[in-house]
């Protein structure tokens, strides 16, 4: 597990692989979440359902390997992809 706290490092190559494992929609959705968007809020912001966005939240924090959309959100911040 990743915490929050431990945004100030720098990714490293488990980081870089999760990130690279993400489609385009994925990413884009984590970037989204990234600026702290709600799962309604990413819903309108990318034209997608609710349920569809719920889903590819879960999915990107099971690739990233967090438990939360905060640390998620803090390892798209490290990588500069935030």
């Amino acid at each position: 597990m990743r915490l929050a706290a431990d945004h100030t490092r720098l990714p490293d190559a488990a980081d870089q692989r999760a990130l690279a494992s993400l489609t385009p929609r994925e990413l884009e959705i984590a970037q989204v979440v990234a600026r702290g968007a709600s799962n309604a809020e990413t819903s309108a912001e990318l034209f997608l359902s609710i349920p569809t966005v719920k889903t590819h939240v879960s999915r990107v924090l099971g690739k990233l390997g967090v438990e939360s959309r905060t640390q998620a959100a803090a390892l798209l911040l490290r990588a500069g992809r935030g």
